[in-house]
Formats: structure tokens, sequence, C-alpha cells
């Protein structure tokens, strides 16, 4: 069997579908032994340790390189799936490229802020979704969502069959970690306890913004005066407010100021592992999302938890999260609720899904007769 894969999640640095795709994808090898992989993207990208049957399809023309990569996905891809006579290909990033009749389409979905949130996106991004998103997705012959939230969404507005739920699941580096490891990467980073952390692409759906004018506001009446708020990830659009706020130019990596907001940028899974399970609390303060990959980490590593209240939140946070508004008053009541909270134990890894459980529903489709 021959499976094509959309590689364009794994342009750049992973963050959330880039995440997801690449624990599938080392998955899914030892799940489809007789299968051959073609991964396609305009530039090369890292691929998990899988085996030899994984091929790199990448752009060969200098000029189609410089394309958008969804551009890239609707007018260049084709031709390379052609050539290798695909059974299947796998819609990684939700959309799919002109396929060949008989090209069996299976296609995740991994939210739908396109329309939930539309104001949150960059435009071309936005675009691209209208214009295909609707189209691609009645044109899948199988359906998944990465949460029951988003697979009700969906159907909302869709309407018709959706073939499964196939849930984000942990990498084997989120546990809780030896102090000796924590202590020595918030020395790394000039970070000392107790503090907030929060994690995401600077954009404005995660709602960062907000959140440190909400604790620097705390700070200023003299709460939580001997906390700091660490913010982790990269770069993304939209953020001109927060770089604003935070005073940073061109990097979003900024060291603890009076205010005790710090910026560390991108980090490696190990490094915010040790994060996670340093933190006083986590805190998800996202406007929408898909499922929330950080929070089950951040459970996994021990960490307590403030997430908005969305049900797709709830998924990845279960029962032992608190959950609040995501507004000035919300955000306030949940950090004074966690830090009044005595800390939980993590949850049970046993009790936790599995990228492995998530791989197993997406080979059954792709195998599917």
């Amino acid at each position: 069997m021959r499976i094509g894969l959309d590689g364009r999640p794994l342009l750049g640095r992973r963050t959330g579908i880039g995440r997801y795709m690449f624990e599938i994808c080392r998955e899914l090898d030892a799940l489809l032994p007789g299968a051959e992989f073609f991964v396609y993207a305009p530039q090369p990208v890292e691929l998990p340790p899988v085996s030899r049957r994984w091929r790199c399809r990448v752009e060969a023309r200098t000029w189609a390189r410089r394309l958008k990569p969804i551009a890239w996905l609707k007018l260049r891809a084709g031709r390379l799936c052609r050539e290798d006579r695909l059974d299947a290909f796998w819609g990684s990033a939700t959309l799919f490229p002109p396929l060949p009749t008989g090209v069996r389409r299976v296609s995740t979905v991994y939210d739908l802020t396109f329309r939930v949130a539309p104001e949150t996106m960059s435009r071309t991004h936005l675009l691209a979704q209208r214009m295909f998103f609707a189209y691609d997705v009645r044109h899948a012959d199988h359906l998944l969502a990465i949460s029951h939230g988003t697979a009700t969404r969906l159907q909302e507005w869709l309407g018709g069959p959706l073939a499964a739920v196939a849930l984000p699941g942990l990498s084997p580096a989120f546990r809780p970690r030896d102090p000796a490891a924590v202590g020595a990467t918030l020395r790394t980073f000039g970070i000392a306890k107790p503090y907030f952390l929060a994690v995401g692409t600077w954009e404005p759906r995660k709602n960062l913004e907000l959140l440190v004018q909400v604790f620097r506001a705390l700070r200023a009446a003299d709460e939580f005066h001997d906390y700091r708020l660490v913010l982790a990830g990269g770069a993304g659009w939209k953020d001109e407010r927060l770089r604003r706020l935070l005073q940073v130019g061109g990097s979003v990596s900024t060291p603890a100021g009076s205010d005790g907001v710090t910026a560390i940028g991108f980090v490696t899974d190990d490094e915010l592992a040790d994060l996670y399970s340093g933190c006083r609390a986590f805190v998800f303060p996202s406007a929408y999302e898909g499922f929330g990959i950080p929070i089950l980490e951040a459970r996994a590593c021990g960490a307590p938890v403030v997430a908005t209240d969305l049900p797709e939140l709830r998924e990845a946070g279960g029962d032992g999260a608190i959950y609040v508004p995501p507004t000035d008053e919300g955000l306030r009541e949940g950090l004074r609720r966690v830090v009044a909270a005595p800390p939980a134990p993590p949850p049970s890894r046993g009790l936790l899904p599995t990228w492995r459980g998530s791989a197993q529903v997406l080979a059954g489709y792709l195998n599917a007769d």
C-alpha cells in the first residue's frame, strides 16, 4: 500500500498540528509495516525516527518553493502524488492536493477557527480555509476530528457522517520531572519560583495579552507579588499589541522585568516538561482551541491547570482543571483559586489518551478496503 501525507505541518518548529502529525507518523510506521509512505512538502521537513519505507517528496523547482504552502499544495503537490501512484492520502492539515480518482482520502480536522474566531487568523490562512475547507472535507472518504467538541461543531455546520475522533496523545517527555532537572532548566532561563506558566504561539486566539494585563494588575494590587509569569512559545501573527505590551522587537524572548513577566521563546519538549513540573500553575486562557494539547501535557507533569471553559478544553483537562471565562475577572478568579487549592497528584498515565490509540484509528481508515 502506498500512502501519501501532507507534510506542511512539519515545516519549521513543531507546534500543535505539527506535533500531532509527528507523533502519529511515528506510530503509523509500526502499525502499517507493509506500507510505503510519501511525505509531500515545498521545503525539507523533519520526520520522526521511522523506517526506510518513508520518502520525503520535496519540491525541486526553486520558484515553486517560494509559493505559500497552501498554494503549493493545491498547485504543485498533485503532480507528485500522481507520479507515486498512491492508494491513500492523509490530509494531515485537513486539505487535499488534486488527487487521481480512486485514491482514498482521509482528512483530520483540528479546529474551526476560521468560523469560530476568524479575526484571530492571518489573512492568507483565513482566505485559504474559506476557499477550500468545506469542499475538501465534504469530498473526504473518511473524516476524523481531534476532539468530540470539534466533531460536534463540524457536524452542526456541514452535517453528514464523521468517521471517528482521534484524540491527541502524550509524548514520552511529559511526566513529573526530577527536581534537579527542573532546577537546571529554571536556571538556564533565569526563572525563580513560584511562577505561572503559559504556552502558545503569539497569536490573538491564545489570549496572552489579556493574561499579561491581568497578572500585572494583580501584582500592582499586591497580589502574587512573589510570583512570576513565564511565557513559552514562538512568534506568530497579529502579535503587535503583545509585543508592545512586553516591549520586545524581533525576538519573543525577554528577561523578567519589574512586573514579573518573562518571555523565553520556543523550548524543547524536555525543557517544557521541566517548566510544567516546576510551575505553581499552568494557565491556558485561549479564546478557542480544537483540543488543547498543552493542558494534557501539563496535567501529565503534575501541574495544576487554569483553562478557558470550552468543551474542547474540558476534554484535555478532565476534572483536574479549573475552568473560567476568558475574561479579566475570569482569569483573576482562576489564579486566586488555583493558588488556594492544594496541588493534586498527576493523573494516572493509563487513563490519558495515547498516540498509539489515535494512530490505530487513522491506520484503520487508511488501510480500509
